[in-house]
């Protein structure tokens, strides 16, 4: 569907006209059958073809338009949106390849409604679609610094389990995956910000920077939190030593206590015809009492010690 702006509103049309400002959100079948016609080259079009795997967010600059590809991602393959922008004087075209959750569609709803249509401009219309394909990636990014939180006390309680390692590898992915996305971003607000072929107006440039700063913000936040897990990683590999110390720690304290219990036994254990303990009527009793002693004795020092 086409959208041209006359009389200061936007009305529906099957296809773009040549006079006036243009917007249109169309499938990638559609593409091909007016490509031609509006001059694209047909690489891009193949590109809109193209596997979801093989898509990244950057802008082609042509002679008289731009081509840009963009992978919304959540930080999950299975919820990745893939689109393509044309960007031409008086013309600004959505190729929605996989919308998978129906953002591409209120990205571009919210982009036309946006501005007052007596004010907008094609600046504006690309503005105002960009932002809204980030737009409450903010309160993402702030829900996942909460959910970090909670591994964080288990860790901190000493109550971490095993599944921290599997929690810790997916949500690496998927601060990998949003780092991309950012950057990627990042690189298509400033492409877009050069103008290199004159197609916006020097005075509506400012709208790629403020996506370009947007983005920018996001990106840092995405930082921010890799660095938590990684605080939270290097947490946990510090409760595992403390662990293992405490298992070390128990069973030196064990071989200290029954270090002299062996040297006894090992002693009454000669058996030379010499030893007049052999002889002794009460000598098991008294070998007995003795170890007893003894461990309780080495108990009473390592509790006053607190290694036990």
């Amino acid at each position: 569907m086409f959208y041209t702006l006359i009389n200061q509103k936007f009305e529906p049309r099957e296809a773009p006209d040549k006079g006036g400002l243009c917007v249109g959100r169309i499938s990638a079948a559609e593409l091909e059958k007016i490509a031609p016609v509006l001059g694209f080259s047909p690489s891009t079009v193949r590109q809109c073809r193209e596997e979801v795997r093989y898509f990244r967010n950057s802008v082609e600059v042509y002679d008289n338009y731009s081509f840009g590809t963009v992978k919304r991602t959540t930080g999950d393959e299975s919820g990745e949106d893939c689109i393509a922008i044309y960007i031409k004087r008086g013309l600004f075209l959505v190729v929605d390849i996989r919308d998978s959750d129906g953002s591409t569609r209120r990205a571009f709803d919210a982009a036309l409604a946006r501005f007052s249509p007596a004010g907008v401009t094609l600046e504006k219309l690309v503005f105002a679609f960009l932002d809204a394909m980030i737009e409450g990636d903010g309160k993402i990014l702030e829900d996942k610094e909460f959910s970090l939180s909670e591994p964080e006390e288990k860790i901190l309680c000493n109550n971490a389990d095993d599944d921290f390692i599997a929690l810790f590898l997916a949500e690496r992915r998927r601060l990998l995956l949003w780092r991309n996305y950012y950057e990627q971003l990042i690189d298509v607000g400033k492409a877009l910000g050069e103008n290199e072929n004159d197609l916006f107006s020097e005075s509506d440039l400012r709208y790629f920077k403020i996506f370009t700063d947007k983005a920018e913000r996001l990106e840092r936040n995405v930082r921010a939190l890799y660095e938590q897990l990684i605080q939270l990683r290097e947490a946990y590999q510090s409760m595992l030593d403390i662990r293992l110390d405490n298992i070390m720690k128990s069973f030196t304290v064990l071989s200290a206590l029954f270090l002299p219990l062996t040297l006894i036994t090992g002693w009454y254990g000669m058996n030379f015809s010499g030893m007049p303990e052999l002889s002794w009527q009460h000598g098991y009793l008294y070998v007995m009492i003795l170890s007893i002693t003894v461990a309780l004795l080495l108990i009473g020092f390592f509790r006053r010690r607190h290694w036990m």
